[in-house]
């Protein structure tokens, strides 16, 4: 008797911006869940020559196809996809001048991160602010509750050098399609190959952001929509397809 076909799946996830030409098809990193849902809009004949009810005859109509993508790495151009935003470059900048106001148990936010090479001048006589009276930390500096040094709101000045880092603009970018590729095997079925490619993906921006649950670490989960490729030709799914090798 011929092996029973079971699925159990693992492989790369792929990703295309279709907005972007030439775009490169990224990898998503791990991905945890990748699941399509159909659904379907049924009309109903009742039959009504007997007693007892029952079903003449049904005509299902596809109404639509989800497909869940839930990303385990937090990359910069994931996190993007996932809310629907932009990733931008901030370069490493000097800083001269900056407002501030010192009080005990505040944080101070820097205008750009990570700040380094810092000087901090008292307002009302130009006096130096030793660096020792704050804490620095990657998002600006902070006065401890219990400072002998800054003991009142004191407005300041900070000069500093910031970080090279990256920043990602949520909601910004509503509407972006993807192509996905799934470049999976079947492990229930000695690791053979299988290709799934999603023609235009589209998803809102992530239900939640989980920055601190600690009982479930922080993942991105995407859920959008399988749209119809109207260039698909006559005889083939607008929506995918599976290749087994």
């Amino acid at each position: 008797m011929a092996a029973p076909k079971v699925f159990k799946g693992v492989g790369i996830v792929h990703a295309q911006r279709r907005s972007v030409a030439n775009a490169p098809v990224r990898d998503l990193g791990d991905v945890e869940v990748l699941k399509l849902a159909h659904r379907n809009n049924q009309q109903v004949w009742k039959q009504h020559r007997r007693p007892g009810g029952g079903n003449l005859a049904t005509l299902d109509t596809p109404d639509g196809v989800s497909l869940d993508v839930q990303m385990q790495e937090w990359t910069d151009e994931n996190m993007a996809m996932a809310l629907q935003g932009k990733v931008v470059d901030l370069p490493s900048e000097t800083v001269s001048g900056e407002a501030i106001v010192l009080q005990p148990g505040s944080l101070c936010l820097t205008a750009l991160p990570g700040p380094t090479n810092i000087v901090l001048t008292k307002t009302s006589d130009s006096s130096d602010i030793p660096l020792s009276a704050v804490t620095v930390s990657p998002a600006g500096v902070r006065v401890p509750d219990d400072s002998d040094v800054i003991t009142e709101p004191t407005p300041a000045t900070i000069a500093y050098t910031s970080t090279a880092a990256k920043r990602i603009e949520p909601l910004v970018e509503a509407g972006e399609e993807y192509r996905l590729v799934f470049d999976g095997l079947n492990e229930a079925e000695g690791n053979r190959p299988c290709i799934v490619e999603v023609y235009r993906w589209k998803a809102p921006p992530a239900e939640e952001l989980a920055l601190i649950d600690a009982e479930n670490p922080g993942k991105l989960l995407s859920k959008g929509e399988v749209l119809a490729n109207p260039d698909a030709p006559a005889g083939e799914s607008p929506f995918y397809r599976i290749t087994w090798l």
